[in-house]
This record gives C-alpha cells, structure tokens and sequence, in this order.
C-alpha cells in the first residue's frame, strides 16, 4: 500500500469537468494498494442508493419494512452484489451465504456473489464510476488503498450492525469474539467488519515433532536447539519467501517483543515514536532473528521465491517451523501430506522476566468487509454480513477453512477432524485477555516497505541494528509528514 494521499474533503460534483478532476485524485489516491491483514476504510457519508445521507454516517435503511427478521429494511426485490477476496480462504464461503440470503429474499431480482484477486484492478474503476459493488472483501496484496478512501469519503459506516439482531438471538455484537470490532474502528467509529480471526503463531508438523522428539518451543533457547538437530538432519528451522512475504517474520519478532517488552512496545511503534525500535526488547527480537540467520537455520534461496513456494518446502520436511496466521492450513491444503498433522504454538518468550505470558498471543480479526457509501443496496449489504455472522455461516467458514471466525462458541471440540484448528482455538482459550495486535504497518501502507527490508535482512544482506534503523526511518517518514492521516491509538 502506497501513503495515504492527503486528505481531502468531499467535492460537490456539478459539472463534467470538475467531475473528471475529482475522478482523477479519486484515481490517484486509490492506485496504492495494500497487503496488510487488516484494512482501512472511509469516513465516509452512508450509503444505500437514492435513499442519501442519514446524516450520521450510516448506511440508511432500505425501502423494505424494518423488522427483527429485517432490521435494516432490506428492498426483498432488490438486487445485491458481494465480491469476495479469492485467497487463501477462498470464495465458496461466500457462495454459501449468498444462498441463504437467497434462502432470506426468494424475490431478490439477483443475488450476485462473485470472487476475485485483484481488488484494487477490478474494484478502483468503478468507484470511479461511482457504482461498486454492496459489499466488498478488501483483502489480498492488490486490496483497494483504504487510507485513500477515508479521505475521499468512499466507505460507509456500519455501526447499525452491532445493535442489530443475530439470526441467532440476542445482538450481533453480543455474538463476537473480544477485540473483533478493533481492526475496522478508527477513531471510534466503526468501517468495516473483519470476518476472519487470525492467530498469528509458530506452525509445525506433529508428526514431525514426535518423530524428531521434540516439543514445541517455549523460549528463544529452546527454538535455536531445534534448530542445531534440525541442521544436523539436514533440515532447516525455518522456510521464508521473500518475494512477498519475508515480513512474516517481522510479525514474529514484534510479537516476541510486545511479549517481552509488553504493550508498550506496540502502543509507542503503532504511535509512530522517536525511538520506538530501540526499546530493548525490540533489540533483543531483532539479534534473535540475527542469531538464526547467522547460524544458517534459513532455508537458502528464500529471498527468490514466494511464500507458498516457502510453505510448500516447510510441509514437504524441508523445514521445521513457519510463522504464519490460522489460513495457513487452507491455503497448503493441497500440498499438505495427509498425516502432517499441522499445529500451532505461542510465539516463544526471549527471557523468563518477559512483560506478557508465554500463552499471550498477537491475534487480531482480517478479511475486512466494507459497504461503498455509493452502493446501491447498502441495507442488502449489511443484511449480507449479518448472514455471515449467523451461527451456521461462521461454523461452515471454519469446516471449509479450518480457521476461526470473529463469531464466538462456533468451533466444535473435533475442530472439523483439523489439528490446525484445534490447535489455534486451544491457543485463543489459553490467551484469555491477553491478546495484541500492531496496527501501524496497515495503518500507513509499510507492508512493501517491510518486505524488501526483511528479505535483504533474512538474505544477510542487513544487521539486525541496520534493520531496525530502517525501520524506524519508515515510520518517522510517516510521522513527519502532515499530508498523511495519523490514527489514535487506543
């Protein structure tokens, strides 16, 4: 994702040449796309068609009767469009819940879900146009550059959905897990739903482990002497792409730090400090990191290939060990031997006197979903992520996926027959309230940015302090320059 452009209000359209002009920044600012987990969206006026603004932000209600089994007064004859991130969750997800709200408005004059991986190419023209999609999966590393929609007024909020009612009684927000709504607040107003709850963790083979004798990792130390067998086995501790995802394991040093270091150490990188990369614990992840690679426990040749060429080699037994979030099953399922028995495990501690518990882990919900404030049918796309909230949707994502959703109490102890998955929901029990997430790298488009200096870092090309200082050069970049839009942090 490029920097946010520059804020700009809200342009009137009046006449075709200053449409074209308007249309031109619009085309400008969104050509930055991003490839974080979360992303952003607008503060926008509501959407919803010819009903216009409600003056507050929201989506307005539809022109249908507004009921608990229609809280949003969906048109029952009105058409809606849904696009779908087709990534490492895939789109049949969204097919299913297309055929409920079928199910819902036998008389919708289409209900059209269709899924693609090129968001920003196939989405950006038509905001253009001023005819988007509903509802829209702004997720993958082409997704549409958020940062600029805020300030072209593009995204429609969608507090309305949290008091609604669930399909399952009680309210939507009722039903979610804690810290859900996070990662689609800005400023206490909320954008978008992120669907997806994605434990970040360290993955590995149980059968593997068992065979190799050893037990998932609990400090740094341990972690570096599975690495020492491993090598004497032929085996690297750790595959890595660096074409697009070499950052990886710069989520696995932040959360080694945040554990060490505690919050603080995500508040002052996420508020873009003077310093923030020198805090000792952010030090001491960094040379663990240095260590490895110094000690050769990175498979050689990551810095050319991509990251499911990466995962591939890890499931294949040319690696042991792979930092990634709870798609991670999905996404090498055709690749994954049938008895890999793939699991997670926290992120190990860097000494005994770390800030956080070893069961604290960095989660956060992804795959956001946002409403156009230009849609046609925005009640319909409410309507639709209520769907998705459903008991019955969120359980189907998860026996599809093998990941967790953002709503609560819906995967069974047998986790769908997935090991990942038990594994991952055993790590959100352990947790508890001590779960974090950095916000900063989607916030302000770094995802590039971190690839490339992570790939020169984890090629050896770059010290662990030379790392860090471009990395704190990055975010100073951001701090000091006024055109960009600066986030709270909470």
């Amino acid at each position: 994702m490029e920097e946010h452009e520059k804020a700009q209000e809200p342009i009137m359209l009046e006449t075709p040449a200053e449409r074209l002009g308007a249309s031109r920044r619009l085309f400008l600012s969104l050509a930055g796309a991003g490839t974080g987990a979360a992303a952003l969206s607008a503060c926008a006026a509501g959407g919803g068609g010819d009903d216009g603004d409600d003056g507050d932000g929201g989506v307005p209600e539809g022109e249908g009767e507004v009921s608990d089994d229609n809280p949003f007064g969906v048109d029952p004859e009105a058409a809606v469009e849904v696009v779908i991130f087709n990534g490492g969750y895939g789109d049949q997800y969204g097919l299913d819940a297309g055929e409920m709200y079928e199910e819902m408005y036998p008389d919708a004059e289409e209900v059209n879900v269709h899924s693609t991986v090129n968001i920003q190419p196939d989405l950006q023209p038509r905001f253009i146009e001023g005819n988007p999609p509903d509802l829209f999966d702004n997720a993958g590393a082409q997704s549409l550059n958020a940062g600029a929609l805020i300030s072209e007024g593009s995204l429609a909020e969608i507090e309305a959905l949290l008091s609604a009612p669930s399909i399952d009684g009680g309210t939507i927000e009722d039903s979610l897990r804690l810290g859900a709504l996070a990662p689609g607040t800005y400023s206490g107003r909320l954008y978008a739903l992120n669907y997806v709850y994605n434990v970040f963790a360290l993955w590995y083979s149980g059968k593997q482990f068992e065979e190799m004798g050893w037990s998932p990792p609990t400090t740094w130390d341990e972690l570096m002497t599975i690495g020492e067998e491993a090598a004497s086995e032929d085996i690297a501790l750790f595959a890595w792409g660096g074409q697009n995802a070499s950052n990886y394991y710069q989520e696995l040093a932040l959360s080694m730090a945040i554990k060490e270091g505690g919050i603080e150490v995500q508040q002052s990188i996420d508020r873009l400090e003077e310093g923030a990369f020198e805090h000792d614990a952010v030090v001491s992840a960094y040379a663990a990191i240095e260590e490895a690679v110094s000690e050769g426990y990175f498979q050689s040749g990551g810095a050319g290939i991509t990251h499911t060429e990466a995962q591939t080699q890890w499931v294949t037994g040319e690696a042991a060990m792979y930092p990634s979030g709870s798609w991670i099953e999905n996404e090498q399922r055709d690749v994954t031997p049938e008895d890999y028995e793939m699991m997670a495990c926290a992120v190990p501690l860097l000494s005994s006197s770390a800030a956080l518990p070893l069961e604290s882990m960095h989660a956060t919900a992804g795959e956001p979903f946002f409403i156009p404030s230009a849609a046609a049918n925005g009640a319909g796309g409410l309507e639709f992520l209520r769907i998705m909230l459903s008991k019955e949707q969120a359980e189907n994502f998860s026996a599809l996926t093998s990941s967790p959703t953002v709503v609560r109490d819906t995967v069974p102890e047998d986790a769908f027959g997935s090991t990942a998955l038990a594994t991952a929901n055993e790590m959100i029990d352990a947790a508890g309230e001590d779960i974090f997430h950095y916000n900063y790298r989607d916030w302000y488009g770094l995802g590039p940015d971190t690839v490339t200096l992570w790939t020169e870092f984890l090629n050896g090309d770059l010290t662990a302090d030379e790392a860090r200082e471009r990395e704190q050069d990055l975010i100073d970049a951001v701090r000091e320059d006024d055109s960009i839009e600066k986030f709270d942090v909470e």
